[in-house]
């Protein structure tokens, strides 16, 4: 069952299993291999004198290990805490990986560290905020990112005032050079304040890229962009930087879905 009382509670289920290497390998690559960090953040951590294996600090990335292997990072045991499921507010000027860095925080600093192998269900740009999925199951994260073709809505905020024979256009499809034609599912005004209109755009499977495109070929530039939903799965009130656990009934509309077809 998954509560916010599971996921406050760092101390390891009675039944966790704790973990060890399937087979004798390095160290580095069988830390990575049972998803405790990508190969560079491992080697981070052995470099500093965090990880001991049967009781010695190690400072060999390549030290060879084996199932029976008492491997620590900390000093903590390193335990198997089954497949978890989470939403989380990505704050803007934060990546989804190390690749997309230029020295700007990761979201990775804002997961439950305690949890082994947790990644997001797809990108956000650093400009971009809002609602990311995020699991240790990569079959159920590779099935939400490129099978299942989910709806997705975003806030976004434009400097000017949109006129209705824009929104008409919008709602229509624009040819964004580049692109071809972007046609999104829904486009509704929600406030035109003070030379500023703020919209929600629904669009299917849609590209961020796509959306700053489109707004920009009516030149207005983008001050806000937030994605608020993901299929039935809402950002609500969840702060920047929070994260979630999916609840049982959201977990169950993802078992319902069918893979779109190609």
């Amino acid at each position: 069952m998954t509560n916010q009382d599971d996921f406050n509670d760092r101390t390891p289920n009675p039944q966790a299993k704790l973990w060890r290497p399937e087979r004798p390998m390095g160290l580095v690559r069988a830390l990575n291999k049972g998803g405790w960090g990508s190969r560079k953040q491992i080697e981070a951590l052995v470099a500093a004198g965090r990880v001991s294996v049967d009781g010695e600090i190690v400072s060999d990335p390549k030290h060879p290990v084996t199932p029976e292997s008492e491997i620590l990072i900390d000093g903590q045991d390193l335990y198997w805490t089954g497949r978890r499921y989470y939403a989380f507010h990505k704050p803007i000027r934060v990546v989804s990986c190390i690749a997309d860095g230029g020295g700007r925080r990761v979201i990775d600093e804002f997961l439950p560290h305690w949890i082994a192998g947790l990644k997001a269900a797809g990108r956000l740009d650093a400009r971009t905020t809002g609602l990311m999925l995020v699991s240790n199951d990569p079959v159920w994260n590779n099935r939400v990112t490129a099978e299942l073709k989910l709806q997705q809505e975003y806030r976004v905020q434009v400097e000017g005032e949109l006129g209705e024979l824009e929104i008409d256009v919008l709602s229509a499809g624009i040819h964004v050079p580049g692109l071809g034609v972007f046609r999104p599912l829904g486009v509704k005004v929600i406030e035109k304040l003070s030379g500023r209109t703020v919209l929600h755009i629904t669009v299917q499977e849609g590209k961020v890229s796509q959306i700053r495109r489109m707004f920009s070929t009516l030149r207005h530039k983008i001050t806000l962009l937030r994605r608020i939903r993901i299929g039935e799965i809402r950002l609500g009130d969840l702060p920047a930087g929070g994260v979630r656990p999916l609840t049982e009934k959201e977990l169950e509309y993802f078992k319902g879905l069918k893979s779109a077809k190609r």
